[in-house]
């Protein structure tokens, strides 16, 4: 069975390391300007409904089909009172106490309807991603290979396994796990960036820039400062420039503008490198990450202007990452280092 308002895989977690980081000294130790917001664009969702086992349970489908979750539960606890062991109408009980933000009921009657019929796999999904998203991965791997089992392409469950398993530690049958889910799922930019810094952290670069390069053909700037980001661990400086270009057409900011200067630096275009820190203090002059860098940038050949920018740098941001990383750069400065 599939329903069209089943949960979403947009909470990849596309946590990645420092961008481009093959700079000097300095700037190889230093934290990664920090992005606005991390990439959580939604992912697939089935398209064919199943027919409804009852009249109820189809005016439920309705109303979350109108986002009438509230409306939605009312029709489908009464559908599940008096049909109890009915697996779609725990389902979509469950879908509509999910729209709620109830995530406890939404969890139990997922289960319930797993339990009522292991084949129906949307509800093997949106367990797993509730469980996954709390961090019960553990709890969730063997409910999505039962779902597996009845459909092995099911694109949540693909997804949903292959995080799994990565947070299980489990990283070479994550990795194989990531790739059945590409293949069925070759238009989803943030999976691949996913399967990518995987790839990336088992060594596997060839493999890995394979999948950040479909990935960053995407027009989306938060996932575009993504690619770059996993570009910038596979040492691919003029890759993450590119991708960085086409970031900044679409949204320019700071951090994009910082971020592209450090990948320049590392491409060994320090004047681009100084004119893109330039360019993202004339779009914000209290951001701290550009003083810094900038700072860096000038060390070699104004040491008065190196000194004013981190000092700057260490004022914005006294307590963060960006603002001891900083102070530690001008007192090495101070002390001829």
């Amino acid at each position: 069975m599939s329903f069209q308002g089943s949960r979403s895989w947009g909470f990849l977690p596309l946590l990645f390391a420092l961008g481009c980081s093959s700079a000097p000294p300095q700037q190889a130790k230093t934290p990664d300007p920090p992005l606005e917001d991390s990439p959580t664009p939604a992912g697939p969702q089935s398209q064919k409904v199943a027919p409804a086992s009852s009249a109820k349970v189809q005016q439920g489908i309705d109303a979350i089909q109108r986002q009438d979750f509230a409306a939605a539960k009312s029709v489908l606890s009464e559908a599940h009172t008096e049909a109890p062991k009915d697996a779609q109408a725990a389902f979509y009980l469950g879908v509509a106490f999910e729209g709620l933000g109830d995530l406890a009921n939404a969890e139990k009657s997922y289960r319930e309807a797993h339990e009522l019929d292991p084949a129906l796999v949307d509800a093997s999904a949106n367990l797993s991603a509730i469980l996954v998203d709390g961090g019960k991965t553990k709890e969730a791997l063997p409910i999505i290979e039962a779902g597996l089992k009845a459909a092995p392409k099911h694109p949540e469950l693909l997804v949903n396994h292959a995080i799994a398993l990565e947070a299980e530690g489990k990283h070479d049958e994550a990795i194989a796990a990531y790739e059945k889910a590409v293949a069925v799922r070759p238009d989803a930019p943030d999976l691949r960036l996913a399967y990518a810094a995987l790839l990336a952290g088992a060594g596997k670069k060839a493999e890995a820039l394979e999948q950040v390069r479909a990935a960053a053909k995407t027009d989306d700037p938060k996932l575009l400062a993504a690619a770059a980001d996993v570009f910038g661990r596979l040492k691919s400086p003029a890759d993450c420039v590119a991708a960085l270009d086409r970031a900044l057409k679409a949204a320019p900011s700071p951090a994009l503008q910082v971020r592209r200067g450090v990948c320049r630096h590392a491409a060994g275009d320090d004047a681009g490198a100084q004119a893109d820190y330039e360019a993202a203090l004339k779009l914000d002059a209290r951001f701290a990450a550009a003083h810094y860098y900038l700072g860096l940038q000038l060390k070699a050949r104004d040491k008065k202007g190196a000194q004013q920018h981190l000092q700057k740098a260490s004022e914005l941001d006294e307590k963060g990452a960006v603002g001891k990383a900083a102070k530690e750069a001008l007192d090495d400065l101070k002390k001829g280092r």
